[in-house]
């Protein structure tokens, strides 16, 4: 009786039985929807149409023509939608007639036919195919080529669309029993998290209602991103079994740094802490993966990256480009970030999944990085905590993400990494971390351009300043491994690109600072408010008024980092620096996306001091949960959706 009783109060037992519940509604939500309908033209139709043009429109609808052969691909979410129907037309001028079509499904030839000058819709019943996860058609039509245009034309079609028979659906369905998997690993992840009994069920409640909503809302989501979603989920719970005790451990056997000069026993981090602490990490590579892989999203800028991606792939180092840093002058655009990321491209093969993919893990890592920033800056594990927490979907790096500054993105992971190993070489110096500090001081200096600027000022300033309140033997070692790091970067930047660049023509943009400061008097009201609304719309009010309050906790710690004064206040003089540059010069860095660390660390330092008042804990959970909400909804709209994020964070 013992042993029935703690297995009904084990929560693996009550994610169980959500797993069981949910089964029958999500069978239903597959077979809810009476069609599966796709507008050509719009955005999303390449992820079922593929073999045709690009979009073009008239008054009255968008369509694409097809090439000779395209192929119309749906997930097969039920066997009850076998009737396709194809709204299309085969113009042709006078004297050609309109081109026939050969339907093939399962390499089998269903049905041909002749289209008509004018649109129509024609309709064709498919075979069963249960156990199979899409319903893939295949068109075959003749073509031929207009005498203005280089393209061979086959049909133009406006809209795809599956309807369902009246037949009800079965359970020996691929896609039913691909998303039942989907949920029960998601639901074993959660198990494995081992967090405490209510929140383990609340998380599982929460999955299990996300996805079945998904499907209700637009079946064609979770069908469309089946596939990569098991594998995130899969390689997480992989992660979690295999990588997490060793981590915790890791974490658990960390001493206090703010004990660590003398004799003690007492950790910095417990049990459960460790714990909270993975999963966040979790959640913040889950949210992050399970956008960028999904066959709908294309990153903004996402054709550039990848077009990068391959050239360095191919073996070539250098290449230029016009970044608004520089007022969209010619510049040498550093490979590092896709030297990093060629491991990954080698792997996968397929140069947007690698871009998406690998800055959304890279980002997400971030995370952790923060936790072990706050432990140098003599925080509690619980601030450290609530910055992790802050960080898993702040709507500034859900906006970053969105629009694909790839290359922002990954410098910043290096600035952050940078920070907490230059922490700890400063505390107590070594070989290894001077190892480390000087190659993440190389990546930092050879990963963007425009990050390149703010990461010189900052490095500048810290040592400049570092050599007052630094141990002489903690400042040696940083500045050398700086000045090594600028010995290998230096090169990259004037060996390959000085001759190119002295030599091409100067742009019209070229930077006129007294003209730049004249025109600003008059635009300069304009450029604050943009500031204001940069900081409001990337983080939030409630957590820049956190953070204005945590900023002189850090400051003011009993037992802070000799570095930590000289950090904050050489971040703020950079900001302020840029952000005057910006107003009277027209010079734009992204200095306030490179101030996030900052105003994570802060308002988590904030929200651990109002945890322990009474009903503190409510509040500081309400708030972080509002960011949290605010960051998933930014960035899954962008991805489902298409909403655009505003692009006013990301241009100061």
């Amino acid at each position: 009786m013992k042993t029935q009783n703690n297995t009904v109060r084990h929560p693996a037992f009550w994610l169980a039985v959500i797993w069981l519940m949910t089964l029958p509604a999500l069978w239903h939500s597959l077979n809810a929807a009476t069609e599966l309908r796709v507008d050509v033209g719009e955005w999303g139709d390449h992820t079922i149409l593929h073999g045709a043009h690009g979009r073009e429109a008239n008054p009255f609808e968008n369509y694409r023509w097809t090439e000779k052969r395209a192929t119309i691909t749906f997930p097969n979410l039920s066997p009850r939608y076998r009737i396709l129907q194809i709204r299309t037309h085969g113009w042709r001028p006078e004297g050609i007639p309109s081109p026939w079509v050969q339907i093939t499904i399962a390499e089998q030839r269903q049905v041909a036919f002749q289209t008509e000058r004018a649109l129509r819709t024609y309709t064709t019943l498919l075979p069963d195919a249960a156990l199979s996860p899409t319903i893939e058609a295949s068109l075959t039509s003749e073509t031929y080529t207009p005498a203005e245009d280089t393209r061979a034309l086959g049909i133009a079609i406006d809209w795809i669309a599956l309807y369902a028979l009246d037949a009800p659906g079965s359970l020996a369905n691929g896609q039913f029993i691909g998303q039942a998997l989907l949920l029960g690993l998601t639901l074993t992840l959660i198990a494995l998290l081992a967090l405490p009994g209510a929140v383990t069920v609340a998380c599982g409640l929460l999955a299990s209602t996300t996805l079945v909503g998904l499907n209700i809302v637009e079946p064609l989501w979770v069908g469309l991103g089946l596939i990569p979603w098991l594998f995130i989920v899969a390689l997480l719970t992989g992660a979690t079994w295999f990588i997490a005790p060793w981590l915790m451990r890791m974490l658990e056997r960390m001493p206090d740094a703010r004990l660590q000069q003398r004799v003690s026993s007492k950790t910095w981090i417990t049990r459960m802490q460790a714990r909270i602490a993975w999963a966040l990490l979790v959640a913040a590579l889950l949210v992050r993966l399970a956008g960028a892989a999904h066959p709908l999203f294309d990153a903004r800028d996402v054709h550039v990256h990848t077009r990068w991606q391959k050239t360095v792939a191919s073996g070539q180092l250098f290449f230029y480009s016009t970044p608004a840093e520089f007022q969209n002058r010619q510049t040498f655009n550093p490979p590092a970030a896709y030297i990093v990321l060629l491991p990954l491209y080698l792997a996968l093969g397929d140069a947007r999944l690698t871009v998406q993919a690998g800055v959304a893990m890279l980002d997400g890592l971030i995370a952790l990085a923060l936790l072990l920033i706050t432990r140098e800056f003599g925080l509690s594990a619980r601030a450290g905590l609530f910055a992790m927490a802050l960080y898993v979907a702040l709507p500034i790096s859900m906006t970053m993400m969105w629009w694909g500054f790839a290359a922002n993105a990954i410098a910043q992971v290096w600035w952050v990494l940078l920070l907490w190993l230059l922490l700890r070489l400063t505390r107590a110096p070594d070989r290894s971390l001077f190892a480390l500090v000087t190659v993440v001081a190389i990546l930092c200096l050879t990963t963007h351009i425009g990050a390149l600027v703010t990461l010189a000022a900052f490095l500048g300033l810290i040592t400049l300043i570092g050599w007052r309140v630094l141990p002489s033997n903690g400042w040696r070692a940083m500045v050398a491994g700086l000045l090594l790091a600028g010995v290998f970067a230096t090169p990259m930047y004037f060996i390959p690109a000085a001759a190119p660049l002295v030599n091409a023509p100067r742009s019209p943009t070229t930077l006129d600072p007294i003209a730049s400061f004249i025109d600003s008097l008059a635009l300069w009201p304009e450029r604050v408010d943009l500031v204001q609304r940069a900081l409001t719309l990337g983080f939030l009010p409630p957590i820049l008024a956190l953070a204005a309050v945590g900023l002189p906790l850090l400051f003011t710690a009993r037992r802070r980092h000799p570095l930590q004064r000289t950090l904050l206040l050489s971040t703020l003089i950079v900001c302020v620096v840029f952000f005057l540059s910006y107003v009277f010069l027209q010079l734009l860095t992204r200095y306030i996306y490179f101030a996030t660390p900052l105003v994570c660390l802060a308002a988590g330092a904030t929200l651990a001091r109002l945890a322990v008042r009474p009903g503190g804990r409510w509040m500081t959970y309400s708030l972080t949960l509002l960011v949290v909400w605010s960051g998933v909804a930014l960035w899954f709209g962008g991805v489902l959706l298409r909403i655009k994020p505003s692009l006013v964070p990301l241009t100061q």
